[in-house]
């Protein structure tokens, strides 16, 4: 089992697992504005939300949300 912990920066350094699956329906960055700066607010999974900390987790079929 992979997983990855979403931080701030998880827009350029996604592992390759995750930037493959990537196609802006089921899985997209969520991003929020600031006084005219962007950051990234999380990475939306089908229904669910992993914000920043939280872990993505891929068993070779599906990826799934594990909270702080």
């Amino acid at each position: 089992m992979k997983s990855y912990t979403v931080t701030n920066d998880a827009d350029m350094l996604a592992p390759n697992w995750l930037a493959v699956r990537i196609n802006y329906t089921t899985i997209k960055f969520v991003y929020k504005l600031i006084d005219g700066h962007e950051t990234l607010k999380g990475v939306r999974i089908g229904n669910e939300t992993a914000k920043i900390g939280d872990k993505i987790l891929f068993n070779g079929k599906r990826l799934s949300v594990e909270r702080r």
